[in-house]
């Protein structure tokens, strides 16, 4: 069955000077030509009484209606000071039409909604004056199978019989006109998951091109190891597969969550390659392993899949010169010591040339195979003096930037839990993946390690998190909050990310915090987040989204349901301020994912040629009350801007 999202919100109608909207809100109805209407009261005395009051109620907006109605309205309106003794109202309700300005019962192209008939008709109050006893009526209507981007006139009327008299239909004066137009700052209820994939909180997720992936994740003590595909078309989940054999592939625990995932083009194939990184298995063991899925031949570590599988590549600089390495000495942690200035060339396991050089230094170029069907884990060491790889890193990030026309892909910050003492603290690294260091090899070598850390003792100042938001926004990465590395506190800080080739090094840039009720968002980590940049009313907006997550209660974490949040706020990049947006349903959660999708079959596209281009936020852990506690989610809420 199609999950239907409510959207109402209580709107009294502006008299006389037309319709009060709220400051930065936009509803689903726009309303004009709207005035204060009295019932004429006739010579004769037939009529009295005026109704004082019509106004919209409640808005529905249900875009997942199975006859394609998705627009509702209800109205409200006022009867007031009828005559008992005059007027006997026998039936009440509105009168609406598509092309009559003046609605009228019976009038051409004109519908009826009637509320109430008969002994139905009562008074809500009454009251004596001078011995004349007076009757006030009041009313609901539900206009329904509304269209969307036409202009309706409506008026409410009244039935009356007077003494001796025939029946007369009684109009307010003036009809109420309003347009359907296309709603903003809204979320709805998508489809749930679906049973096999089940509810699920600190999932693995990525994006590439229009297609959202999600590994993985938690529900209570079960970790999952199943990759699942997001139709947007269809609005359903898609199973990928599920990763079965970890034992023999030496990937490390292949059930995990609260890690991060990459798509990485095969440099040599046309297909893409998912890179399932890091994270927590069972028993809260991290995991530093690095297992990957290819998209084209839909199956999981295939070592035919790997990227050096049978491949040729060169090496180049950003010039297309040919590429030499210095002699150096590497500290432990992987960063180096010092250069002795000799060029040296890179060799593979059995210690030959990589590539070798012709007389006039032009490189040859090489081939180089692997029969792995994992990747090259992390280079993640435990205590000081050693060389030992094996510990593992989790609630991390994964991202690729671009500089001078090449792409490099990076897994950041995070926690490890390498330390000496055995507690996990915020990492600051950034390891940055080179592929043409990605094949078999006897022993381990630092100097031609496929990962390397290119962030550690380079920028004193780097703010890292634990379980951060990573968006890419065009050519930007956003990253931010999380449990900071500065304090051990969680952050409200965000930065954008750049890479330099050249520095073969990262920059972070803070946003700022401008913004009115900036001073309302609160630190938080483990949130969700999405970028927009679309069109409306012919302006393009540039947008990030953040919201939900997790805060912090007196300093200390304890996973309680008022740490919860459902906030949502966003990120102007033309204005560079903040501003706060509909709360994401009334759900309070963390660890849900969020993601951008774009809708083929968009119907607010097909009726009002607006951006098709929508976020997303799904699954998660939530508070549901007292008796539910807080499990995992398995709902899905998409957001209209």
């Amino acid at each position: 069955m199609k999950s239907k999202f409510l959207f109402s919100c209580v709107v009294a109608l502006a008299f006389l000077s037309g319709c009060i909207k709220e400051e930065g809100e936009e509803l689903l109805v726009e309303r004009t030509n709207v005035n204060e209407f009295t019932i004429v009261t006739k010579d004769n005395g037939f009529m009295e009484g005026e109704a004082v009051q019509d106004k919209i109620v409640d808005n529905y907006f249900t875009p997942d209606d199975e006859n394609n109605n998705p627009c509702y309205t209800v109205l409200h309106s006022d009867f007031k000071n009828f005559s008992s003794t005059r007027n006997e109202v026998k039936e009440y309700g509105y009168v609406y039409s598509l092309t009559n300005p003046a609605p009228t019962v019976g009038g051409e192209d004109c519908s009826v909604l009637q509320v109430a008939k008969g002994d139905g008709v009562t008074p809500i109050s009454s009251k004596d004056s001078a011995g004349t006893k007076y009757l006030d009526y009041s009313f609901d209507g539900k206009l329904t199978d509304l269209q969307f981007n036409c202009t309706y006139y409506v008026r409410s009327y009244a039935v009356c019989k007077g003494v001796g008299k025939a029946d007369s239909v009684v109009y307010n004066s003036k009809p109420l006109e309003y347009k359907t137009v296309l709603p903003s700052d809204l979320w709805y209820e998508r489809h749930t998951a679906p049973g096999p994939m089940g509810a699920r909180k600190d999932a693995f997720h990525c994006e590439y091109n229009d297609d959202v992936y999600v590994y993985g994740g938690k529900n209570g003590n079960m970790l999952y190891n199943d990759l699942w595909k997001y139709d947007a078309l269809n609005d359903t989940w898609q199973q990928m597969g599920t990763f079965e054999t970890e034992v023999l592939l030496k990937t490390g625990p292949a059930k995990r969550c609260n890690g991060a995932m990459l798509a990485y083009p095969n440099p040599k194939a046309s297909d893409v390659l998912l890179f399932v990184i890091g994270g927590e298995a069972a028993n809260g063991e991290y995991t530093g392993k690095i297992f990957y899925y290819s998209t084209s031949n839909n199956r999981f570590a295939d070592q035919r899949d790997h990227p050096n599988a049978g491949s040729t590549f060169t090496l180049h600089d950003d010039e297309g010169n040919p590429v030499y390495e210095y002699e150096y000495e590497r500290n432990e942690d992987g960063s180096i010591k010092y250069e002795n200035g000799n060029k040296v060339i890179a060799k593979d396991k059995d210690g030959n040339p990589i590539y070798r050089l012709d007389g006039n230094g032009n490189k040859i170029e090489a081939t180089t195979s692997s029969s792995r069907n994992y990747i090259e884990e992390l280079p993640i060491y435990k205590g000081e003096g050693s060389t030992k790889q094996g510990f593992g890193l989790a609630g991390c990030v994964a991202f690729s930037l671009t500089d001078k026309g090449f792409t490099k892909y990076f897994v950041a910050f995070g926690k490890t839990d390498a330390s000496s003492s055995g507690q996990k603290h915020v990492s600051t690294s950034v390891f940055e993946y080179a592929v043409e260091n990605d094949w078999d090899r006897k022993g381990y070598d630092l100097n031609y390690a496929a990962w390397t850390n290119i962030s550690t003792n380079k920028d004193k100042a780097l703010e890292a998190f634990y379980q951060p938001v990573c968006v890419k926004c065009g050519d930007r990465i956003i990253i931010g909050s999380g449990e900071s590395s500065k304090n051990g506190k969680v952050s409200n800080n965000f930065y954008t990310i750049t890479y330099s080739l050249s520095e073969q090094n990262i920059r972070m840039e803070a946003l700022p915090k401008e913004g009115e009720g900036m001073d309302e968002f609160v630190a938080r980590a483990n949130a969700a987040a999405f970028y927009l940049n679309y069109t409306k009313d012919n302006v393009n907006y540039d947008r990030f989204y953040v919201g939900t997550g997790r805060t912090c209660v007196e300093d200390d974490f304890l996973e309680e349901p008022e740490q919860l949040l459902n906030d949502f706020w966003c990120y102007d990049f033309v204005t560079k301020k903040w501003s706060r947006k509909r709360d994401c349903s009334s759900i309070v959660r963390q660890g849900a994912v969020g993601f951008t999708i774009k809708r083929a079959d968009d119907i607010f596209v097909k009726n009002f040629g607006e951006t098709n281009v929508r976020g997303m936020f799904s699954f998660g852990e939530g508070y549901l009350g007292a008796e539910n506690g807080c499990p995992a989610l398995n709902d899905n809420w998409e957001y209209i801007p």
